[in-house]
């Protein structure tokens, strides 16, 4: 026979909260209950209050009945919006008859067994798995919880928990006596955390740790690793593991009781003490952030308890001494957009695990995978982040998920098996901003206005309210807040700390930000500091440091674009006082990202806000909105836009004259119309130009103007066939670059210099100086100048004969072209082709197209290293 006991748990509180009500639950528990019995051929042998005892003949009829029992139980709306939770065990024996009913130890096995259940739970015994075999639904499994000893039976018992589709699979510990393992069941295994299990054991093996804190922020699954370090180290443990949640203490007492009731002993300090004394055990104490003295609880159990280990979870470290505190980091994402990158990415194992979890036939393809990975990378590799988010591919594809990314904070998951705190996203992150002081928490929502970190001086500005003096140390507020696992502390280009902000977190914290009323002021000092950085840093690009400068610029593109946005918006909260001129900061931040906009992989992006600054200009004249006019005119040219690129240089100059410049900037516009001129082919008139461009520059302090428009000279030279003075004009330009430290600028000046040495059939020398550049362009690679770069490389291998090299980089170029949407201008095409042409009729036409495809394939910085290894 196969038995199963049942009650309701918590019958007493229940009561207490219904009142007169409950006897209607109670009715329809029995209801519900009475009619799974009976569609399982069920034989009720007893019924006392809350509580069924049942008989079946076959044990999967049993497992049945208690699995449409649950559904049943679940789908009611029980009086006052309660819920009641009824536990089960099931057990197959051969129980003797007795009076109409059964006795004996079988009988005793099963009630036991339901009584160390909790409510919702269906736990059964081996026996019952044995006797099920295969007969179990689709949506029906069983999950093995170990060996468990249950009061007043003398030999451990192999228990396992049915787990059904759509009902909670993740409870507490069995409330068993000295089970082996105590630890919650996990109905899927652990995805992508084996670096981490390895480190942490050798921890507590090697280095006997006896307390380790897993710290992280709320989602990044330090639980889940925590259970399994737990589960993997039964055998290190005579005495068992367990698992104490205590996520609803609040205070030290409440922790001795939770930490009692999941010992099996009496409450309070001295008899948890007085039980762990002699033993040898790990305790997994889960979550102690919100408690005040938890650091004091848990120095006493290291203290009373000396051959007890503790793993404790907790968004911030206990600062003990005996602590070995381990940053648990969200799952790693792919390394890059391809499908094999997305197989091999842990966050993106979790997302498709935990798809199939409810739709069994999903799977990662080639016309997903581009849509799974930005939902893995915009939660951040968050595991509770992607399993709520995977949890709607039920109904929603992952391109749909994607378009509902802007609600990511607020994907309520109905899992019965996650604590209340971590019901959505914005739940779990509110647990940890809520155990902050006001003023840290005032710190902390400032602190959503970055975008892809900070450095320290960035943050004091930001924190900056007027109540503080200008430039104070915010190192103390952000350890409060890193202790609270709210930002991650990174190391800046400069070695200096950087906070970074989870887009998750960051999302939370600009909605408070905003429900303040202090937005807009905020991002106001935000803009203010990155001006700053702008016009600070973007004239050193100009000079010696210009690698550096351009690394510290590059580090902070994501806060730059997020000012320049806000500059640019036409709305702001009502009624804030903001103290800045938008639009003027808007085109002062452009006017000083030119200079770093000149690589020119930054066309595409720089175009697209300086024409938004433009068009917002209306009759404006200044000399940033004019320095503005004449970059843009500049990065219009080499993309095919030659005649727009003439009108914008033309307007800066205009501009300039009627601003009265007469020095750098507008020399600078001349020369830019001058090349826009060149392209459009008007030679002469852009000779004019740059002539004019000269003669300003000449008088300019600043010797950068006049040495690129001396190189452009020297490039209408040579497309006129004046070779000879092109090359003195380059040796001149590169020689002023030098001396001003203007490196960079000489370096793309000299192989301007290679390409007119190739056209003069000097070509050893050509293809000796391009050697002597490459590994520069290489150790600091800009997509344009790496186009430009191997295309006239691979024009001289052409003319040394070397048609197999010269096609392969051809190759390899147009296809980077295509991907950057850079055209060939019509002066460059006029340049190589006499060359690759003679590479087409030396090979034949099969060879020509393998080697152009193989350079398709290929990289232009793979066969540019491989041009300077030979």
């Amino acid at each position: 026979m196969t038995l199963l006991f049942s009650d309701i748990e918590g019958s007493t509180v229940l009561l207490g909260r219904l009142g007169p009500a409950y006897a209607d639950a109670l009715g329809a528990h029995r209801r519900i209950l009475r009619s799974a019995w009976a569609v399982h051929r069920g034989t009720e042998l007893g019924t006392e209050g809350d509580s069924f005892f049942v008989a079946f003949e076959a044990a999967a009829d049993a497992v049945s009945a208690a699995v449409r029992a649950q559904r049943e139980l679940t789908r009611f709306s029980w009086p006052e919006g309660e819920r009641v939770r009824v536990r089960m065990g099931i057990h197959t024996g051969a129980p003797t008859a007795y009076d109409g009913g059964y006795v004996g130890m079988d009988v005793h096995r099963c009630a036991r067994m339901a009584g160390a259940a909790h409510g919702g739970q269906i736990v059964i015994s081996d026996a019952t798995a044995e006797h099920l075999g295969s007969r179990l639904a689709h949506d029906v499994r069983l999950l093995d919880l170990g060996l468990h000893q249950l009061k007043d039976l003398p030999e451990l018992e192999r228990l396992h928990q049915v787990v059904v589709d759509g009902l909670p699979a993740q409870f507490p510990p069995l409330k068993s006596l000295g089970a082996v393992s105590r630890l919650p069941s996990s109905a899927m295994p652990l995805v992508g955390r084996e670096d981490d299990l390895a480190q942490l054991a050798a921890l507590m093996g090697l280095d006997a740790a006896r307390l380790v804190t897993l710290t992280g922020t709320g989602g990044s699954g330090k639980t889940r690793l925590a259970l399994e370090l737990a589960r993997r180290c039964v055998d290190d443990f005579p005495d068992g593991v367990h698992f104490i949640p205590l996520a609803e203490a609040r205070s030290a007492e409440q922790m001795w009781d939770s930490i009692a009731e999941g010992l099996g002993t009496a409450p309070g300090r001295a008899a948890v003490l007085g039980r762990l004394g002699t033993l040898r055990l790990l305790m997994v104490l889960d979550n102690l952030e919100q408690l005040d003295e938890a650091d004091v609880v848990v120095a006493q159990l290291l203290r009373g308890a000396r051959r007890v280990t503790l793993v404790v979870t907790s968004r911030q470290p206990l600062h003990l001494a005996e602590e070995h505190e381990y940053p648990v980091s969200p799952l790693a994402l792919p390394r890059d957009d391809t499908l094999a990158a997305a197989q091999a990415s842990p966050a993106v194992q979790l997302f498709v695990q935990q798809g199939r979890h409810v739709r069994p036939d999903f799977e990662l393809r080639a016309d997903n995978a581009a849509d799974v990975m930005t939902l893995c990378r915009e939660l951040d590799g968050l595991p509770l982040a992607i399993e709520i988010a995977s949890a709607r591919v039920k109904v929603l594809t992952p391109r749909a998920l994607v378009a509902r990314l802007n609600t990511r904070l607020d994907m309520s998951t109905k899992k019965h098996d996650v604590t209340v705190r971590q019901r959505t996203m914005r739940n779990t992150i509110a647990w940890s901003y809520n155990l902050l002081p006001p003023g840290p928490q005032t710190a902390f929502v400032r602190l959503g206005v970055f975008d892809s970190g900070a450095d320290l001086l960035a943050v004091a500005a930001v924190l900056d309210d007027g109540s503080h003096p200008a430039g104070a140390d915010p190192l103390e507020v952000i350890t409060l807040l890193v202790d609270a696992s709210l930002p991650a502390i990174t190391e800046n280009h400069d070695g200096e700390p950087r906070v970074e902000l989870l887009e998750t977190v960051r999302a939370f914290a600009l909605d408070r930000l905003a429900s303040t009323g202090a937005l807009d002021r905020v991002r106001a000092q935000h803009a203010r500091h990155y001006l700053r950085v702008v016009e600070t840093v973007g004239p050193e690009l100009r000079g010696d440091r210009f690698w550096q400068a351009r690394e510290q610029l590059d580090a902070e593109q994501g806060n730059v674009r997020t000012a320049l946005r806000w500059c640019l918006e036409t709305d702001g909260e009502a009624g804030t006082d903001i103290l800045v001129d938008r639009f003027e900061l808007a085109v002062r931040l452009c006017s000083g990202l030119c200079d770093y906009w000149t690589d020119g992989s930054k066309y595409v992006e720089a175009r697209g806000w300086l024409e938004a600054v433009i068009a917002r200009a209306g009759t404006s004249s200044t000399i940033e909105l004019a320095r503005c006019l004449s970059f843009l005119a500049g990065a219009l040219a080499p993309i095919g836009e030659a005649v727009q690129a003439r009108r914008r240089g033309l307007e800066a100059v205009s501009m300039l004259r009627d601003l009265g410049d007469t020095g750098y900037e507008l020399s600078e516009a001349l020369r830019v119309s001058a090349v826009a001129t060149h392209y459009v082919g008007d030679p002469g008139a852009a000779r004019l130009l740059l002539e004019e461009a000269l003669e300003v520059g000449r008088g300019s302090t600043d010797g950068g103007p006049y040495h690129r428009s001396l190189d452009n000279l020297a490039n209408l030279e040579s497309t006129e066939g004046n070779y000879h003075r092109s090359l003195e004009l380059h040796d001149e330009a590169i020689a002023l670059a030098q001396a001003a430290d203007h490196f960079e600028a000489a370096r793309v000046w000299q192989h301007n210099r290679s390409v007119v040495l190739r056209l003069v059939g000097r070509v050893d020398e050509a293809r000796d100086e391009m050697l002597g550049l490459i590994p520069a362009a290489l150790r600091h690679p800009s997509t344009w100048n790496l186009i430009t770069m191997a295309e006239d490389f691979g024009a001289i291998l052409a003319d040394l004969g070397q048609h197999h090299d010269a096609v392969r980089l051809l190759g390899a170029v147009d296809a980077l072209r295509e991907r950057s949407g850079y055209p060939r201008s019509r002066l460059q095409e006029g340049e190589i082709h006499d060359a690759y042409a003679a590479s087409e009729a030396f090979l034949s036409p099969r060879d020509w197209h393998d080697t152009y495809q193989s350079g398709r394939d290929s990289s232009v910085n793979v066969l540019l290293a491989a041009q300077v290894t030979d």
